[in-house]
């Protein structure tokens, strides 16, 4: 047996799925610890026993892993100068979108197990030189401590054709064509690819995923200047939102249904963020999000945040109101209504900050209201909730009644009825989560309920 040992020293892991870079990547591949021994070779010199053993470690079966559960993603989005050639200097040059993916894994430590290889001891000790020098696996920031040992615990995921997760592995070859990249200064292709099996997926001893909604990342923007807005003039302000979304990507061509949502299943939502369930809380909004559907391809993703990108420079103009100057907000804002985990954060219990708008009208005979939730619950991908309470009055500190609240668009003449709810699923769920008939429009957005912590603090 042959295993290389690799601890996050941060306690978490930043690196992007090499299919779609805002999704974060585990358990790490195989490919990408390879990459990195690699670089640590070419970076020092170039060794040549140093070589030889690389060369002897590509040609090895896929090894099994060891690696504790991903924890909850989080996917800071930028917008960064581009590095095409012929660009310029970085102060003319246009903007893409770039995501940082980061998780906090439930075990610091990740073993690469060869089962059945029994490499020279000369190879197992430069190979441990380059683990040693191999200072992050992933981004920079991903810090490491990596060595060759000699034992590992039993692992868990295990090459297998028939597996549900495709990882990158390291090929015979594979050094020399990344040496060909290297001097060329080019990205690193992703190589071969081999099929895994989680091999204790029916042990109990793995936690279960959370539920997830149809709607996934939120791109939030933070209010740098303009009128006040409390939370009941939701629908003034996405309206007003979504407006400018249209405007900003009908000037670049031909408009995703992302954005208009005609003709689409599904499409983008757009929230308001209110300054809620917080001590003094009023329920002012701080800001937005446009909420982008799980189901989404990376080019639709690219036009709409575009569109997104130019409320910088453009703003959002409030009819009746006045203009709002805003600006993208990392995810690491010092208010926690600015923060997408805050809306996302897996739980069993939700509540609403704004109004759900009914599908239809509740009757005597039915459906009752319980039962129009539920079905608005399944229409977003949820079981029915366990528990459903539901009234005028919301739960959530800083949230007024349902009749304070502006409830239909311009232009619409059929009213709908609308309640606040407090909604229990059997198993966790994570956000974003917007119900009902407005849930385009920040209508029907939940907030996840804190847990008490045993001391009784949140």
């Amino acid at each position: 047996m042959f295993a290389i040992e690799v601890e996050y020293l941060l306690g978490r892991a930043f690196a992007g799925d090499f299919k779609y870079r805002a999704r974060s990547e585990w358990p790490p591949h195989p490919g990408r610890l390879f990459s990195a021994l690699a670089a640590a070779y070419f970076e020092n010199g170039a060794d040549s026993r140093e070589k030889t053993a690389l060369e002897w470690l590509e040609g090895q079966k896929p090894p099994h892993i060891h690696a504790g559960e991903a924890g909850e993603g989080e996917t800071p989005m930028a917008f960064v100068p581009t590095n095409y050639p012929g660009d310029g200097p970085p102060v003319i040059r246009g903007k893409q979108p770039r995501f940082f993916p980061a998780q906090g894994p439930s075990e610091a430590v990740v073993h690469f197990v060869w089962r059945d290889a029994e490499p020279e001891p000369e190879f197992a000790e430069a190979l441990d030189r380059l683990a040693s020098r191999t200072g992050y696996l992933g981004k920079a920031c991903s810090v490491v401590r990596m060595r060759v040992t000699d034992t590992a615990p039993e692992p868990n995921y295990a090459p297998d054709s028939g597996g549900e997760q495709v990882l990158r592995v390291p090929s015979k070859g594979r050094l020399q064509e990344l040496g060909w990249l290297y001097e060329a200064d080019q990205r690193v292709s992703p190589g071969a690819q081999q099929r895994y099996q989680r091999t204790d997926a029916t042990g109990g001893a793995i936690d279960v995923e959370p539920l997830r909604t149809e709607f996934g990342q939120m791109a939030v923007f933070r209010k740098k200047a303009g009128p006040g807005l409390p939370i009941e003039a939701t629908l003034t302000l996405t309206d007003a939102v979504r407006t400018a979304l249209m405007s900003n990507a009908g000037n670049g061509g031909p408009m995703t249904e992302l954005i208009h949502g005609h003709n689409a299943d599904t499409h983008c939502a757009v929230v308001g963020l209110p300054f809620v369930d917080r001590e003094h809380a009023d329920g002012h909004l701080m800001g937005f999000a446009v909420i982008f559907p799980r189901a989404t391809d990376a080019r639709e993703r690219v036009q709409v945040l575009r569109a997104c990108k130019a409320l910088e420079e453009y703003g959002v103009n409030i009819p009746r109101v006045g203009d709002w100057k805003v600006e993208v907000e990392e995810e690491a804002a010092l208010n926690q209504t600015l923060r997408a985990a805050t809306w996302t954060s897996p739980a069993r219990v939700w509540r609403t900050v704004t109004p759900i708008l009914l599908d239809r009208f509740p009757k005597k005979k039915g459906p009752g209201v319980e039962e129009i939730l539920a079905a608005s619950c399944r229409r977003i991908g949820l079981p029915d909730p366990v528990g459903i309470e539901h009234g005028p009055y919301s739960a959530v500190d800083g949230v007024p009644p349902v009749p304070a609240f502006r409830l239909q668009r311009a232009g619409e003449t059929r009213p709908r009825w609308g309640v606040h709810a407090r909604l229990e699923f059997a198993a966790a769920v994570r956000g974003p989560m917007v119900l009902g008939a407005g849930r385009y429009f920040g209508l029907g957005f939940l907030r996840p309920e804190r847990e008490k912590k045993p001391d009784g603090r949140d």
